[in-house]
């Protein structure tokens, strides 16, 4: 666990890869919403080297056949920022819907950090070692989920 979040940390504080002029391939129309009373959809991107989601509210910032500048994490590819010169907008970066981790849900890593510096610090109790392992697992898990799917 203490590898995950340094490879978590490495990720974050690593300067991002830049890919500037990248081709929008596809832009497809997905629903995000959990319930039917409450539509909500969002738009997949996929260009040459990444692939995020932006919400129907900057859906008009990338369109098809467009060239956006794309910076990446170097480590994971995840998508921090994104800019579309030939947006009506104009061309400032700003967040895609995907690329959470680094962001508002930064703190599950953050307390995965806490609860394995716990678990393996010296002299620790096996019950201590044990919760903290179960613990642990279950915030690497949703960790991870926020990484993949969020």
């Amino acid at each position: 666990m203490l590898a995950f979040c340094l490879l978590l940390a490495l990720d974050w504080a690593l300067p991002v890869r830049r890919y500037e002029r990248e081709a929008v391939l596809s832009r497809l129309v997905v629903l995000t919403s959990s319930s039917a009373s409450d539509p909500r959809m969002a738009y997949d991107i996929v260009t040459p080297h990444a692939r995020f989601r932006i919400p129907s509210e900057q859906g008009a910032r990338v369109r098809d056949e467009d060239r956006v500048t794309v910076w990446i994490t170097p480590l994971l590819g995840v998508v921090r920022q994104v800019s579309a010169p030939t947006s009506p907008e104009g061309a400032t970066p700003f967040r895609p819907a995907n690329g959470t981790i680094y962001g508002p849900f930064a703190l599950a890593p953050l307390l995965l950090l806490a609860v394995a510096l716990v678990g393996a610090w010296p002299g620790r109790s096996p019950e201590t070692r044990m919760n903290t392992a179960v613990a642990g697992v279950l915030l690497a898990l949703v960790t991870l989920g926020i990484l993949i799917w969020v």
